[in-house]
């Protein structure tokens, strides 16, 4: 796997959502601690393989939401994560 760091552009409020789930923000602390401000979106800075674990907390959290908002806010980021890691993944493959 490639030592490659891809820019993972989140808004405060995806952010947030991450940063305040116990579990996330635990076991994913050095993604989250990438975080550069930009505009009014926050910049995550990590490997393909970090991108790949955080993707796996965050779907297993939405999976395992009390609440409905949570669990839809887990969802959307989680599917915007993975749609990164299969564009990040097919850049890969063709430069390969």
């Amino acid at each position: 796997m490639s030592d490659r760091k891809y820019s993972v552009m989140l808004t405060e409020y995806e952010y947030e959502v991450l940063e305040s789930n116990s579990m996330i923000s635990m076991l994913c602390k050095e993604q989250l601690i990438s975080k550069m401000k930009r505009g009014d979106e926050i910049e995550l800075s990590i490997a393909l393989g970090e991108l790949e674990e955080l993707i796996g907390f965050v779907a297993a959290e939405s999976n395992h939401a009390k609440s409905k908002r949570k669990a839809e806010d887990l969802g959307k980021i989680c599917d915007y994560l993975e749609s990164l890691e299969f564009a990040a993944k097919r850049e890969l493959k063709v430069s390969s």
